[in-house]
């Protein structure tokens, strides 16, 4: 409470409020102990000073992150803290280590994401804002460190969040020692959630305050192994409520099992004879059945899908609930009277049925059921004696076993779940979290609030001995003398409870042992043995409840069932027929105990049975180091932003934190740094401030407790520590000096603002009157200027007008004339050049169509005389394939064939020859006609500039003379101007002399005519003004129509000229459009025509030689048939004579042999048989032969694929050849050979070097060469003929033969399939054939014998069988013809992939061939000199001599280039045999630091040049590369050296960008497509992007595997050395930015000198300064370097970017760091870095200043000023863009002004926020408010490469050590 002394008028105290438990107000009289308060309610209440509180003026409106801070460490304080940090959502508090929780009833995400794990992890508890991370943190750290076990106690009401709290508390446990699970295992925490539905089905109820209250008490172990990872994890149980499963009192439930049950589906309730929860009379002592909001079918499928999830199966979930069922059945079980005399026996026929089901559930006999029920064994020494029991002890033994069932059902349910989790019985650390049930004060308390409540004083005094305990640590830490501080226990409430032999517990226990017991003498037992004991009494309107004074109140329980809940019996009967029961299940829950053998009842208590558990619990806890968490709920709706000051009071009572902040007021409950008292106290003691007296901050805070004259306190190590009261009195003395203060402030100001307003008056008159006087001046003198001006501008305006007339009309007539002249000139050469440019136009489009029409008609006339010629030649081929049946035509047809391939040869060359002609026709009409029109163009423009330049001088002559006539004009206005002046002055002296001398009658006739004259004189001005003005208008109005006019003119002749212009440009681009159309349609109709013929012959050639083939071979097999029939017509018609001899002539009669007869039918039928079996095998080989067929084609079209890159490749090299030899020529005069002129000669040449001709072997061979492949691969374009392009002769004589064999057999398989299957359709027409052409015919003379034998039939079946022999026999040929086929084909296929994969070896050769020949020629290019010799010692190649129309001969492979290639090989063996010294040495030379050469590094360069000059980059294989990378890797090992670092970074990326520009492979190294083929993935890898490269410095080259391979390595390495460099920077950085950010940032706290006990302090300053310095070393070490500026500009962007991520983190975590006097700190540190960067180059530091964005608009918000009257879109438009609404939010709420004392935002502000962060956290989950950091890499390659430039490379000198070594002579070229 408040000392009465310091209670004065104006002073803040809280008062008591029934509403709001408390109120703040001021005081406004006091009264002796009698004070008078204005409340902020608005209320007047008047109070004893006894019962208030002092307020804390000074308190932050965000209240502070640790209670025992509070400067008044009491309720009021306690629960205004509280509440203004739930207001800003800040749940979390702590009261020492202690951590209040209050439930927000809402999500808040953001506090629990990994990254906030992440800033928790290893950070000192307290040093961040109050979360469970920071406990789960503190608890594991004592646990690795010491080895000592903790436990975490997570206590309060249901609802209050214990189990979310929980949640947390292993999720981070879990992330700090989780193991690495697999995909599909769930780790222990989501195994230990998984549980918490089966648990709060079977353990949790409704009670008077919650709907879901734990009845028991649940310790999560999570064990962990010496590594610190989780090893196992159990969950314990303590003191279940097993009364409430017969006693329920009203409105509170039993389990929510039971009602889950009552309402399943249907077919279980059937099941299990359940019905409406109503009729049970374990459910009816209640009017409570269901639940608000909660469907118990849902639930109880809920219930049965977790208990899946735990592991328990279908058939123990089946026994479970049978157990269930059967108690609920158990209770409904009554009794009456028995006929035996105190017996008991069911009460009626439902009792029975309920009896009965109960035993059909449990699967036990009913009769035992019912025996043990009402009858007990008593054994004595001699016999077993059986009584019966009454119907009360019948009633209370039922209880007894459905209490006992469901006690062990909830233990096995524990026990199962135990072993799905899996525990660790090795484990030897371990953390346990408790979640228990807080204590409970109904209005009706009971025996389970007595026991839950003797378990909350049991915690509590074990939380009292650890806050006692934390209270001495802290004082021995301090070293202060604290042994005089009392502590005041609990322990007489424990003893009154359960000592033995005289405590409650122990009364009541001998109250249950005696039958005759009641309640009432329970209670008046109570009240004679406690009636002493302060902490018991008895209500006065009771005769049976009493109270007990707890450490949370006073609570009276009603004893009315003490009795009955605490009896808990022991039967054997109970046991032996539960042990016996058929279920498994049920059997298993009742194992047999030998100790219990005898047939004996056993008086079990309740409070005896929960005592010990309650002891077993506090052994556990006491053998680990606790850790607290207390949950609030703030508000009994379960709503968000309700606080409840009346509720969370009575919990915060509830859960202790009242009695700990009780036992810290018993000690030095205020206690401040002494930093923290000084700012506030020193105004108590002026003088400490003082510099003179040197001060410091300890001495300061003695002097100024000395003048309070305070007595008690103590002085620690960093703190000052006050007693209780002592903090008041220093508040109300700074109250009285701040109230002096302020009256005087107050009179200065007064004063001050009154002498301002009067200097300000007096200052603001002088200046008004100043400013009129000289208003007044100025006007004066403005109208005196005026009066002078207007004489001048009239004299001149009359001059000035006069001249202008004039000259405008000279002007007019002379511009007429010299435009109406010009424009006739003009227009008359214009249509001359006109005539003339049409003239010359036509004749050269006359001309050219003219041209176009003879070469079109020239075109059409060679391409019909083809087209004639083949269709000649295809009617021929006709005719060969008729007559091939003769033997002598074969011959014939044959020389035909070959004289028509000579003839068609000889016509493709006579068409090429027409080709070039026509393309050398068109190129020079193109020439020529572009030529014309360029003259044409030159003519015209030289024409146009010739006009205009006339025309400008027209128009500067007119010019001049308008200005001349202008001049002249101006003169004589002016001269008559004058004359008029000295005419008027001289008129005016005349009038003036006559004035004097006449007399002073005239006098006023003078002055009329004066008048007069001057009106005249007026008028007469006027009117001249007027017609003058008139003119002028007139003569301006006609010189600008004629201007107008003549610009009119002269715009329409350059619109005229433009015209003609466009339309002549249209007219040529139209014409030269249609010329190259036509041309590029006719050059396309051509070549289309000419392959066509080409294919169409080819086809038609090998079709021919197939038929010619195939007629002889079927010719020479009708031959062999026609013999064969004429040897057997003959002997049939010998045989047929012989038989007509012997027989004589008797009449004609048929004769039928029955049995040849049906032999042969028989025979016919089983070879028919065998033909049908014969096709299908046929069918089936053939269609093997097709797959396999397939198969070929598609490797044959890789094959033909790999020719035609064979051949591209051939005409590259051949190319490259040419090329070197036309260089060669340059200095050699080159030698060409003449070429017959003779026309067969010639068109054999051509044909065997451009036209692959099908010799006479091949003729005689069956070569097939398909239409779509020769038109695709064999058929060589006339271009790649005009190079010279030649055909692999190996590689297509390789594929070719085997091709053609597979297609002859394909085609051969083509012919015979549809003979096949017309086979058996045409069988009888082939049999009445064969039977015609082979049985004897009877001529006449033998028919006109008597005699004939009818044999027709017998003929028909003899020649069907042949027919089927043959048949068959045929079919078994082709059978083995289409095996044959088949092996052959397969064979093929097999080796036209061995043939492609040799082609695609051979076309990397030819790569490699082309590769070396283009490095040849740049060598050759680089070194012409040598080049020459070489050519010169060479034997010269000989050119071949250009035949008509362009065509050459084939190039023989000459010496030339044999030779080249041997030198090459010959330079390339010497340079590898060198290699292995020269790359020892160049290790060894670059291994070192050879500096830099022209700002580039000196090693890279070398490198370079000896890779490029070993061409290593070529190398299929080398080591040189790897050997390199081991170099950097071993430079790599001293990473804290940035020195080291920056300049390999600098050499690593120069060498970078050399190969980047080098290596003309860049996309070879990536990944094939899938589906690619061996050939494919092969030709991609040779695919590159060439750049042009300064000629002397870089080169070119084609990069093989390891050289891109060592690329991409060094790419890898220029990433770690530059992440290596940052994370130093970082590295270095990081402890003074810690510094900055753990130093307090008062700025009073700077007048004193540093405490003894800070060591290592450093000022303020001196850390941004380290700061800079560090950062001013690293730029200096990377320009010192020459690190590329790119690289170093993203260095210090990523380290601003961290210190921004620090400094913004801090201000939201830390709320010391977020307060006015630390922004005014940082923002002064922010304006070092902005000066720094604002002093480097651009190019190093770039946007490094942007990166602060974040923590500079958080500072500007806190060093504004009256943030107050500022609204929400000023602060996040203007002050705050960056930063999110959480953000603000967050520093809105964690400001505080230690130097001015002003508030953050307003309310509305605050409140806008919330509802903003409300809707963000719906939108997106609620994302961290945290900053990360950024450690990836934010450069690719392609930023390496455009920070250099190749020509910086031209001048850098290469290694000065290599340069002497004459293995490095090359380095000097």
């Amino acid at each position: 409470m408040v000392a009465p002394s310091s209670i004065l008028v104006g002073s803040h105290v809280w008062v008591e409020d029934p509403d709001v438990a408390w109120i703040d107000g001021e005081v406004k009289e006091v009264k002796g102990e009698e004070i008078t308060v204005d409340s902020t309610s608005g209320k007047t209440i008047v109070a004893k000073t006894s019962n208030v509180y002092p307020k804390d003026p000074e308190f932050p409106s965000c209240g502070v992150d640790d209670m025992t801070r509070l400067a008044y460490l009491h309720e009021p304080g306690v629960l205004q803290n509280l509440k203004c940090r739930y207001d800003i959502n800040e749940i979390y508090t702590y009261t020492g280590n202690i951590l209040i929780a209050v439930n927000p009833f809402r999500r808040l995400p953001h506090l629990y994401s990994s990254h906030m794990m992440e800033q928790y992890k290893g950070a000192a508890f307290g040093e961040l804002s109050p979360h469970p991370f920071a406990v789960a943190d503190a608890s594991y750290r004592h646990m690795i460190n010491e080895g000592i076990s903790q436990s975490i106690l997570v206590s309060g009401e249901s609802g209050a969040g214990k189990t979310e709290s929980t949640k947390m508390l292993m999720r981070y446990l879990a992330y700090m020692g989780g193991r690495v699970s697999k995909a599909e295992e769930r780790s222990v925490e989501q195994k230990v959630l998984e549980s918490n539905p089966v648990l709060e089905a079977f353990g949790n109820a409704k009670t008077v305050r919650n709907n879901n209250s734990s009845r028991f008490g649940k310790f999560v172990e999570i064990q962990f192994d010496p590594r610190g990872q989780i090893s196992g994890a159990a969950i314990r149980t303590y003191l279940l409520e097993r009364s409430r499963v017969c006693q329920v009192s009203d409105p509170e439930r039993n389990y929510h099992c039971f009602y889950m049950l009552c309402a399943a589906p249907p077919e279980e309730v059937e099941k299990y004879k359940l019905g409406n929860p109503r009729t049970f009379h374990y459910l009816n002592q209640s009017n409570c059945y269901e639940l608000d909001g909660v469907d118990s079918c849902k639930e109880y499928l809920l219930t049965k899908r977790a208990m899946d999830v735990v592991g328990i199966s279908q058939g123990e979930q089946d026994g479970i609930f049978r157990v269930v069922a059967a108690i609920l059945h158990l209770g409904n079980i009554e009794f009456k009277k028995g006929q035996e005399i105190d017996s008991a026996e069911p009460k009626d026929d439902k009792s029975r049925f309920h009896l009965k089901t109960a035993a059909e559930l449990l699967m036990c006999n009913e009769k035992a059921l019912e025996d043990s029920l009402c009858k007990r064994v008593m054994v004595t020494r001699d016999e077993s004696i059986t009584k019966s029991l009454d119907p009360v002890s019948a009633a209370l033994s039922r209880d007894a076993l459905a209490k006992i069932v469901y006690s062990k059902l909830f233990d096995w349910l524990v026990d199962k779940i135990n072993v799905s989790i899996s525990q660790d019985p090795e484990s030897k650390s371990l953390i346990g979290v408790l979640d228990i049930y807080g204590f409970e004060s109904f209005k009706t308390n009971s025996f389970e609030q007595f026991c839950i409540n003797l378990t909350n004083e049991k915690l509590q005094q074990h939380f009292n001995q650890h806050v006692f305990k934390m209270e001495q640590e802290e004082y021995k830490k301090e070293e202060i003398d604290w042994s005089y501080i009392e502590f005041i226990d609990n322990q007489d409430i424990l003893d009154l409870i359960e000592k033995k032999p005289g405590g409650i517990i122990a009364l009541l226990d001998e109250a249950c042992m005696f039958p005759r017991s009641t309640h009432e003498t329970f209670a008046q037992k109570l009240y004679q043995t406690f009636k002493d004991n302060k902490r018991f009494s008895k209500p006065k309107l009771s005769r049976t409840d009493f109270t007990i004074c707890h450490y949370a109140g006073d609570v009276t329980y009603q004893t009315e069932l003490f009795l009955d809940k605490n009896k808990d019996y022991v039967v054997s009967e109970h046991q032996a027929l539960l042990n016996a029961s058929e279920c498994s299940f049920v059997s298993s829950l009742f194992p047999p105990s030998p100790e219990e053998s005898s047939k004996t009842t056993k008086f079990s208590s309740i409070g005896s049975s929960f005592k010990q558990q309650l002891q077993a619990l506090l052994e556990t806890l006491s053998a680990t180091e606790p850790h607290y968490i207390r949950c609030v709920k703030p508000n009994n709706a379960l709503k968000p932003g309700i606080f409840e000051n009346q509720n969370v009071l009575q919990q915060l009572r509830c859960g202790g934190v009242m009695e700990a902040i009780r036992i810290s007021c018993a000690g030095f409950p205020s206690r401040k740094s002494f930093r923290e008292f000084v700012a506030r106290f020193s105004l108590l003691a002026p003088e400490v401030l003082s510099k003179r007296n040197n001060y410091t901050e300890v001495t300061a805070s003695k002097k100024i407790l000395e003048k309070s004259k305070l007595s008690g306190y103590q002085i620690g190590k960093t703190k000052v520590f006050l007693r209780a009261g002592q903090m008041a009195e220093l508040d109300a003395l700074r109250t009285e000096i701040l109230g002096r203060s302020a009256s005087l402030i107050q009179r200065k100001v007064r004063t001050y603002l009154c002498r301002k307003r009067f200097i300000l008056l007096r200052l603001s008159a002088i200046q008004i009157q100043a400013l009129c006087r000289g208003q007044v001046a100025r006007h004066q003198y403005e109208e005196m200027r005026r009066e002078a001006a207007a004489l001048n501008i009239q004299k001149h305006l009359r001059k000035f007008l006069a001249r202008k007339a004039y000259k405008n009309l000279y002007f007019s007539a002379v511009s007429i004339q010299t435009g109406m002249r010009g424009m006739i000139a003009r227009s008359e050469l214009l249509s001359r050049k006109q005539t003339r440019a049409a003239t010359v136009i036509q004749s050269h489009c006359r001309r050219f169509l003219a041209n176009r029409r003879y070469l079109r008609l020239k075109k059409a006339a060679i391409t019909t005389q083809c087209a004639w010629r083949a269709r000649v030649a295809r009617k021929e081929l006709r005719k060969l394939r008729m007559a091939a049946r003769e033997t002598g035509a074969l011959q014939e047809a044959k020389t035909k064939l070959e004289k028509e391939v000579e003839e068609l040869t000889w016509r493709l060359q006579l068409e090429k020859r027409t080709r070039v002609d026509l393309e050398e026709s068109k190129k020079q009409e193109s020439a020529r006609f572009e030529s014309t029109l360029q003259k044409m163009q030159l003519e015209f423009e030289e024409s146009k500039k010739k006009e205009s330049a006339r025309f400008e001088s027209n128009l500067q002559k007119k010019e001049l003379e308008f200005e001349e006539s202008k001049k002249q004009e101006s003169e004589r206005f002016e001269s008559t101007l004058h004359k008029m002046q000295l005419e008027f002055e001289e008129s005016k002296k005349q009038e003036s002399e006559r004035f004097e001398s006449t007399f002073h009658k005239m006098q006023l006739e003078f002055e009329e005519s004066k008048k007069q004259e001057s009106a005249r004189f007026e008028s007469t001005t006027q009117k001249m003004q007027l017609e003058f003005e008139e003119s002028k208008k007139q003569e301006r109005a006609r010189f600008e129509s004629t201007l107008h006019r003549k610009e009119l003119q002269f715009q329409q002749l350059q619109f005229e000229l433009q015209k003609l212009q466009l339309e002549f440009e249209e007219s040529k681009k139209q014409e030269r459009e249609t010329l190259e159309s036509t041309l590029h349609k006719k050059e396309l109709e051509f070549q289309e025509s000419k392959k066509q013929e080409r294919a169409t012959f080819e086809s038609t050639l090998y079709k021919k030689e197939l038929e010619f083939q195939e007629l002889q071979v079927e010719f020479q097999k009708m031959q062999l048939e026609l013999e064969k029939t004429k040897e057997l017509l003959i002997k049939e018609r010998e045989a047929a004579k012989k038989i007509a001899e012997q027989v004589p002539a008797v009449q004609e009669i048929p004769v039928i042999d029955d049995e040849l007869v049906n032999k042969l039918t028989a025979e016919n039928e089983q070879l028919k048989a065998l033909g049908s079996s014969l096709e299908q095998k046929i069918n089936e080989t053939e269609r093997k032969y097709e797959e396999t067929n397939k198969l070929s084609e598609e490797r044959l079209k890789q094959g033909l694929e790999a020719e035609s890159k064979i051949v591209e490749l051939k005409t590259e090299m051949q190319r490259l050849e040419k090329k070197i030899l036309d260089m060669g020529a340059e200095d050699q005069k080159p030698q060409q050979q003449a070429i017959p002129s003779a026309p067969s000669k010639n068109m054999s040449e051509v044909t065997s070097a451009e036209i692959p001709v099908v010799d006479d072997e091949s003729m005689n061979k069956p070569t097939v060469i398909e239409d779509e492949s020769m038109n695709k691969h064999t058929v060589i374009e006339d271009e790649s003929m005009n190079k010279h392009t030649v055909i692999d002769d190996e590689s297509m004589n390789k594929l070719t033969p085997e091709n053609e064999q597979l297609k002859i057999l394909d085609m051969g398989a083509e012919d015979q399939k549809p003979q096949q299957l017309a086979m058996p359709s045409s069988l009888s027409t082939t049999m009445s054939e064969v039977t015609s052409a082979e049985i004897p015919v009877i001529d006449n003379e033998s028919m006109n014998k008597p005699t004939v034998i009818d044999d027709g039939s017998i003929n028909r079946l003899i020649a069907e069988n042949e027919q089927l022999k043959a048949l068959v026999s045929t079919l078994e040929q082709k059978i083995n013809e289409t095996e044959r086929k088949y092996e052959e084909t397969k064979k093929i296929s097999d080796e036209r992939l061995k043939q492609t994969l040799e082609a695609e070896s051979k076309i990397i050769e030819l790569k490699t061939t082309v590769q070396r020949l283009e490095e040849k020629i740049l060598d050759m290019e680089t070194d012409q000199k040598s080049q020459q010799q070489a050519l010169l010692s060479t034997p010269s190649r000989k050119m071949p001599e250009p035949l008509e129309n362009g065509h050459h001969a084939q190039l023989s492979s000459g010496p030339s280039t044999r030779l080249g290639r041997e030198d090459s090989k010959l330079r390339r063996s010497q340079t590898e045999k060198q290699q292995p010294e020269s790359v020892d040495d160049l290790l060894k030379c670059v291994a070192q630091n050879l500096g830099f050469s022209q700002e580039k590094p000196v090693a890279a360069f070398t490198i370079y040049k000896c890779l490029l000059h070993w061409k290593s980059f070529e190398a299929e294989k080398t080591s040189v590369f790897d050997r390199l990378i081991e170099v950097m890797g071993s430079a790599l090992e001293d990473q804290d050296n940035n020195d080291h670092m920056a300049y390999w970074l600098s050499n690593t990326s120069s060498l970078l960008f050399l190969l980047q520009r080098s290596l003309k492979a860049s996309g070879s190294m990536q990944k094939p497509p899938a589906g690619a083929s061996f050939f494919a993935r092969m030709t991609k890898s040779f695919r590159s992007s060439s750049a042009n490269l300064q000629a002397g410095v870089l080169s070119q080259v084609e990069a093989k595997y390891p050289a891109l391979l060592f690329k991409q390595q060094l790419s890898a390495y220029v990433e770690k050395i530059y992440g290596i460099i940052r994370d130093n920077l970082k590295k270095n950085l990081s402890p003074l930015i810690s510094g900055c950010i753990q130093v307090p940032r008062i700025s009073k706290g700077a007048a004193f000198q540093k405490c003894e006990g800070l060591q290592g302090y450093h000022s303020p300053a001196g850390l941004w300064q380290s700061i800079i310095e560090c950062l001013n070393k690293m730029m200096g070490t990377l320009k010192d370097n020459f690190v590329p500026p790119i690289l170093v500009q993203n260095i210090f962007t990523q380290t601003f970017a961290y210190i921004n991520v620090q400094l913004f983190n801090s201000l939201l975590l830390r709320r010391e760091c977020c307060t006015f006097s630390n922004g005014e700190y940082v923002k002064s540190g922010l304006a070092e870095l902005e000066l720094w960067c604002a002093e480097a180059d651009v190019e190093y530091v770039g946007p490094s200043w942007d990166e602060l964005k974040h923590t500079r608009q958080a500072v500007g918000f806190l060093v504004i000023n009256q943030k107050s009257k500022i609204s929400f879109d000023e602060i996040s438009k203007d002050l705050c863009s960056a930063l999110s609404v959480q953000q603000l939010y967050r520093v809105c709420t964690l400001y505080r002004d230690d130097n001015y004392n002003t508030q953050s935002v307003s309310p509305d502000v605050l409140a806008h926020m919330k509802e903003l962060m409300s809707d963000d956290t719906e939108d997106d989950g609620g994302s961290s408010f945290l900053l990360e950091d950024d450690i990836s890499i934010p450069f690719t390659m392609e930023d390496i490469s455009n920070c250099h430039q190749v020509k910086e490379f031209a001048s850098v000198r290469p290694a000065e050590e290599l340069m002497t070594d004459p293995a490095f002579q090359f380095l000097q070229d």
